[in-house]
């Protein structure tokens, strides 16, 4: 197995994470639908009772939208430059690093909303 072969697949594997994501923004945004596993830990799947999901949608939509969108284009750009044409180093990693830091920051919010408006 070749590294090109290993990030592909793992540029593929973003690319459909960022699709899953506008779709749970979707459902959050039009549908008032907390999808358990991306917004909620696995322990509320259960039964998540929403205190304010107003408030909610308020303070995770637009997060959880940068998140998807910033999972698409570190995807995409890795997609292309994996089978396309080669994109510059520097150009990947700070894609890459980008995402990575509104990985931690969306993880922290999703947390902190969390407690602030479910049981």
């Amino acid at each position: 197995m070749n590294d090109n072969f290993l990030f592909g697949f793992m540029d593929i594997l973003i690319t459909a994470a960022g699709t899953y994501l506008v779709y749970v923004w979707y459902l959050l945004k039009f549908k008032n639908v907390v999808k358990a596993g991306v917004l909620l830990p696995s322990q509320k799947q259960a039964n998540p009772k929403c205190k304010d999901i107003e408030g909610y949608k308020k303070a995770m939509s637009g997060k959880l939208l940068a998140f998807a969108i910033s999972a698409l284009i570190a995807g995409g750009v890795g997609l292309y430059s994996d089978y396309v044409k080669p994109v510059n180093t520097y150009v990947y990693l700070t894609l890459t690093a980008i995402f990575l830091v509104i990985l931690f920051l969306f993880a922290k919010a999703a947390k902190d909303a969390e407690k602030e408006y479910f049981n």
